[in-house]
């Protein structure tokens, strides 16, 4: 074979070698990505959890790897509640296989223990997640477009124009996790018990928490979904809390968590220039003490005239809601 010969013929094997090398590689990716899918629902099932999956369906081939999952249900083991979708897609990137975007493709309905569902929907639905090595969490996160909650045994739909929410571990301390928030223009299902003056519109709600002993938020147990992570010593670290709502314009800090009776405990401070406005709108609300009422209003009333800004306290201690030490209603459990 003349020399010139070689020279035609050898890219041509190279590409053809490195095409079936490639074909070789996306469908062991594919395999091993329908392997741990199966290896999931295997290990939740034997754990007392209930996962079906109707089918499972290869796309993509030969850039992107997705598998379209069919007739998705899962039940938990503890906690009571179950999830249904009729199709959610797993894409996984070739060249970053520990990086895996779960798609929800139909509306989720979550059924709660009490037998109450609520309707997921939205344009986009993206759950992803990354790992360092085998099993530790890099970064988990959600992204919604137009998402809606909607309960219908209840008056209103929640809705979200964006919603982003991501959880890492944070560097600076083992075991505690990052979580943040951002959800903008919100309209709420129905109005807030002791805020009901400030609206059903939100403009935005941000928020950067530092959870500790977050790894013992996954160890629920029956009928107590938080009690190892409140006895354990979990506590919720507000760095950063901005809220926009209705009288309300404020970034505060605090901390909280759940008391013995699972009662929320704990703190918010927040700086409000313009506070006459905030503490009118508590003092209207149609479920507020007249002598919680009363004190609102002379001290709204003191801050027109003087025009000064104040630092709002929100207290949750004991099973009663403060604001600025003055009790504003009790305080149910959470569950």
């Amino acid at each position: 074979m003349k020399a010139r010969n070689l020279w035609l013929i050898i890219p041509w094997t190279l590409f053809v070698a490195a095409a079936l090398a490639w074909i070789f590689y996306w469908n062991y990716l594919a395999g091993e990505a329908e392997r741990r899918v199966h290896a999931w629902q295997f290990e939740q099932n034997a754990s007392g959890a209930t996962v079906e999956i109707g089918q499972v369906v290869r796309h993509g081939f030969p850039v992107f790897l997705r598998l379209e999952l069919r007739d998705v249900r899962y039940a938990a083991s503890r906690g009571g509640w179950r999830a249904e979708t009729a199709r959610a897609d797993l894409n996984i990137d070739p060249l970053k296989p520990r990086h895996a975007i779960l798609e929800a493709k139909a509306p989720i309905a979550i059924t709660r223990a009490n037998g109450a569902v609520t309707n997921v929907s939205a344009d986009a639905l993206i759950a992803s997640v990354r790992m360092n090595g085998a099993d530790a969490l890099a970064e988990a996160g959600v992204e919604a477009d137009n998402l809606v909650l909607d309960d219908p045994a209840q008056e209103g739909v929640l809705h979200a124009a964006k919603v982003v929410a991501t959880v890492r571990p944070d560097a600076r301390a083992a075991g505690e996790y990052q979580f943040a928030f951002d959800a903008q223009t919100i309209t709420l299902p129905r109005p807030v018990r002791s805020f009901e003056a400030f609206g059903l519109d939100v403009a935005r709600l941000r928020a950067l928490i530092v959870v500790t002993h977050g790894a013992l938020v996954m160890q629920s147990s029956p009928g107590d979904p938080l009690g190892p992570w409140r006895d354990g010593g979990g506590r919720m670290r507000f760095e950063a809390l901005e809220l926009n709502w209705g009288p309300l314009q404020t970034t505060g800090t605090g901390e909280g968590g759940l008391d013995a009776q699972r009662r929320l405990d704990g703190r918010l401070v927040l700086p409000v220039e313009r506070p006459a406005p905030v503490l009118t709108a508590i003092a209207n609300g149609p479920r507020i003490d007249s002598d919680a009422r009363r004190a609102l209003s002379l001290l709204a009333a003191g801050y027109v005239v003087t025009g000064n800004d104040i630092t709002l306290d929100i207290g949750a201690h004991d099973g009663v809601l403060r604001i600025e030490g003055l009790p504003v209603r009790p305080l149910p459990p959470v569950y």
